[in-house]
């Protein structure tokens, strides 16, 4: 059920039936390539709440996306909206205590962009400090074993993410601009213009190969096992003074 279409007393009764988990989809609005919808990194996290929503919807709440997020290393590239970490990181961590007011003991942070991570890090820990179960998702990395062999050439609106993209809406998608490119500068650095070598078409991975079976396929491997990671959350018992 999506928490922007129940009024406060569907809200009340939901919350007197013991539903008590919200899920929160965040992603970015930011370059992909010259080929990918800026709004790449939550369409897909909302392609997989729908998705989540018709098997799981009776038990979590699906709350707004956030569609933006920190982006050092694609902010040079036009249409990219980089917030600060650090702001971010509030943010999200004031959304997450709001939810956690209004009753809900487990909060999912599915999270479809890289640069979030670190600060969802320091959000997870914040939220758990409080009284909340966490569970955070970063989906191109933690379902990667079942991702590489439908899509091998994976990265940022490779060939992963284009192919998500394209099973949402192929009118999304301009393949005639699709790149192939490989990191050049190790991750480990961090130095001014970097992203001209990491990313000179605002991609890395392989996007020429993209395709919407090969998207489907991934949502179809990826559904199971976030539901069997949900379970594992259930399987935590809540704190009672939350």
């Amino acid at each position: 059920m999506y928490l922007e279409r129940l009024n406060m007393h569907q809200f009340a009764e939901l919350m007197n039936g013991k539903v008590n988990t919200a899920l929160v989809p965040i992603g970015m609005t930011e370059a992909h390539g010259e080929h990918c919808a800026l709004g790449t990194d939550f369409l897909i996290p909302r392609e997989f709440v729908r998705r989540l929503d018709q098997i799981v919807g009776d038990k979590v709440v699906m709350a707004p996306e956030i569609p933006y997020g920190h982006s050092w290393s694609l902010a040079p590239f036009s249409g990219t909206l980089d917030v600060p970490g650090r702001v971010f990181a509030d943010y999200v961590s004031a959304v997450g205590e709001q939810l956690v007011r209004q009753g809900f003991q487990y909060i999912v942070l599915f999270n479809g962009h890289g640069g979030n991570m670190p600060a969802l890090s320091f959000v997870s820990e914040h939220l758990a400090d409080i009284g909340a179960t966490v569970l955070s998702i970063n989906w191109w990395i933690d379902y990667r074993d079942l991702i590489l062999p439908i899509a091998p050439d994976f990265g940022h609106a490779g060939e992963d993410e284009t192919s998500c993209v394209l099973a949402i809406d192929e009118s999304l998608v301009d393949m005639q601009y699709a790149h192939k490119h490989l990191d050049s500068v190790s991750r480990k650095l961090r130095f001014s213009g970097m992203e001209v070598f990491n990313y000179p078409n605002a991609n890395n991975g392989d996007a020429t190969k993209a395709t919407v079976d090969k998207g489907l396929a991934i949502y179809d491997a990826l559904i199971p096992a976030i539901i069997d990671d949900l379970e594992d959350m259930w399987s935590r018992p809540p704190r009672s003074d939350v």
